[in-house]
């Protein structure tokens, strides 16, 4: 077993695949549990307000013609930021709280987190130029299968959040 993992890491690829766990595990451990609950269910607001803004094609009419593609990615990443805002403040006023995560389930959690981000940004993007920001990792983030399975994986990790209790 060491004998492979040293070989993955002398490979380049999972020397990066290796940096990008850590990556996450280092995000989620600043973040937090509360945070990164918050920002999970910031990305379904923001994605509902995007998808439901009655307004977006006048806004996408009135920017200049370069940037009326990215008006959608540009509404959901605002409204996103604003949930964030508004479900922190109201954690912060004792109005939403959780409990410490282990380190699996923040690992856990931060890659949920920043997969959907991804994806959900990514649906806003016209296609060629979503490839071409993230390559071969497209059909992971954005393929057909991916637009379901970043928002379940997202639900079903939630049962697993719980404290762990040590006796």
């Amino acid at each position: 077993m060491e004998a492979a993992v040293l070989a993955a890491l002398r490979d380049p690829r999972g020397l990066g695949a290796a940096l990008v766990v850590l990556v996450l595990v280092l995000y989620g451990m600043s973040v937090g549990r509360t945070r990164a609950l918050i920002s999970l269910l910031s990305i379904y607001v923001a994605y509902t307000l995007a998808i439901l803004f009655p307004f977006s094609q006048a806004v996408s009419a009135r920017l200049p013609e370069r940037f009326q593609l990215y008006a959608h990615a540009g509404l959901f990443l605002g409204a996103y930021v604003l949930a964030f805002l508004i479900l922190s403040s109201a954690v912060r006023h004792g109005r939403l709280s959780m409990g410490e995560l282990s380190l699996w389930q923040v690992g856990a959690i931060s890659l949920v987190q920043v997969g959907l981000l991804v994806s959900m940004s990514l649906l806003f993007i016209d296609e060629p130029f979503a490839r071409a920001i993230v390559g071969r990792w497209y059909v992971f983030f954005a393929g057909t299968s991916a637009r379901w399975a970043w928002p379940a994986a997202s639900l079903a990790i939630l049962p697993l959040l719980r404290r762990e209790h040590t006796e």
